[in-house]
């Protein structure tokens, strides 16, 4: 089999059977045609696909790449491999010989503080207009700010998929496992509530559409968070980064961390205790009016 038919028929099992999300399937395409195009030349079909142009290829990239994106153009590669020797397409695949071993550096997540979430939100609310696009805008910050939600999930969430009779939200996350949200905050229920009874009819089942009543676009959202960041902040803020302010401040008023690897839909627990490096306001606070230094006093001769 050809390179490209291999590709091709990769890609519409990820898309038909596997059912990937749309982010994901553009990252595997873009990462498979990356590799096509080095192996061009050098292979005609996979069965030529061999160890030799596999480490090559990675070696190349090794270069030009940051470790999170280098490990994952790796992993889509092992995925498509993995693929072609399940299906007998070829008998063995080229990673049962490569070892590779990329460490990432672990950066702590950027979040916002409680001053700042307050300064955004005293604007949202002080400046709304009655305009449909900002209280849609004020729902989707305040469901940001509730769940936690990722910025994919937020814009495939359907109307079915939303209760405020019993404050909850279904989620399709990461491989499209469903899973059940909480919006306990009278707030943002008060803004889901106020956006519904102005959203118009549309032919499109999601929550949260655009003026054309589509579907809203991630594009969308960052560019109205980032342009509100700006504005008020002066800094730059994403959809993710009011993802990691809902788990570090929940972290910082001493919220188990086990429920918020739930909240956050992490399938281990070491990818949420990262968060856990970022609650210095937290560990200041404790430091300033815990610490035992604090009552022992020394009366100087």
């Amino acid at each position: 089999m050809t390179i490209d038919n291999a590709v091709s028929t990769y890609l519409s099992h990820c898309t038909n059977t596997k059912k990937l999300e749309t982010l994901t399937l553009k990252a595997y395409k873009i990462d498979l045609k990356q590799f096509r195009i080095y192996a061009k030349g050098k292979a005609t079909t996979v069965q030529e696909l061999d160890k030799i142009i596999v480490s090559g290829y990675i070696e190349s990239i090794s270069e030009q790449y940051k470790a999170k994106s280098l490990k994952r153009k790796i992993a889509s590669l092992k995925a498509f491999f993995n693929y072609l020797e399940f299906e007998d397409i070829i008998v063995v695949t080229p990673f049962r010989k490569i070892r590779v071993n990329i460490k990432e550096p672990r950066s702590i997540p950027k979040a916002l503080s409680l001053f700042d979430m307050e300064k955004l939100l005293s604007h949202i609310y002080n400046e709304q207009s009655q305009k449909i696009a900002a209280i849609r805008n004020t729902a989707i910050f305040e469901l940001f700010f509730a769940t936690g939600i990722r910025i994919s999930e937020l814009c495939n969430i359907r109307l079915s998929d939303l209760s405020i009779e019993t404050q909850t939200v279904t989620i399709r996350g990461k491989g499209n496992k469903e899973r059940l949200a909480y919006i306990s905050n009278s707030y943002a229920v008060g803004a889901l509530r106020e956006y519904l009874s102005v959203r118009p009819e549309a032919d499109v089942p999601f929550l949260f559409i655009n003026r054309l009543g589509n579907q809203i676009s991630s594009q969308s959202v960052r560019f109205y968070i980032k342009a509100l960041g700006w504005a008020i902040l002066n800094k730059r803020v994403t959809p993710h980064m009011l993802r990691h302010t809902f788990a570090t401040l929940l972290l910082e008023e001493g919220v188990d961390i086990t429920y918020i690897k739930s909240f956050l839909d992490h399938s281990s627990i070491t990818t949420t205790q990262i968060y856990a490096a970022s609650t210095t306001y937290k560990q200041r606070q404790i430091l300033t009016t815990l610490h035992p230094r604090n009552r022992i006093r020394i009366s100087r001769e």
